[in-house]
């Protein structure tokens, strides 16, 4: 089943530009794991430095390897430097069903 990934970032606003760049590196990598459907990354029309990144899955075990891999912790850690709070991940389940 299908499920629904958000993650809500915070970026220093000295960093933003740079936060950015790297989450459309970031964007582009994942778009060739399996599992990935689609995403999305929308910018706080309040606070320009807080972005939440929806992607969609096919399942939850293709996000745990994605999350798990070598790949995106790269990226993870990078980014890192460049948030002004922890990031904050939620998963949600599509069309009201239990999880795989």
């Amino acid at each position: 089943m299908a499920i629904k990934v958000l993650i809500t970032r915070e970026f220093k606003p000295e960093r933003i530009n740079e936060a950015y760049q790297l989450l459309m590196q970031l964007r582009s990598a994942v778009t060739l794991q399996e599992g990935y459907i689609s995403g999305q990354t929308l910018i706080s029309a309040d606070n320009s430095n807080r972005i939440v990144v929806v992607s969609t899955w096919g399942s939850r075990k293709r996000w745990e390897a994605w999350k798990a891999s070598d790949e995106r912790n790269k990226f993870q850690g990078k980014l890192e430097s460049f948030l002004s709070a922890p990031e904050k991940v939620e998963v949600f389940l599509t069309g009201g069903q239990g999880a795989d």
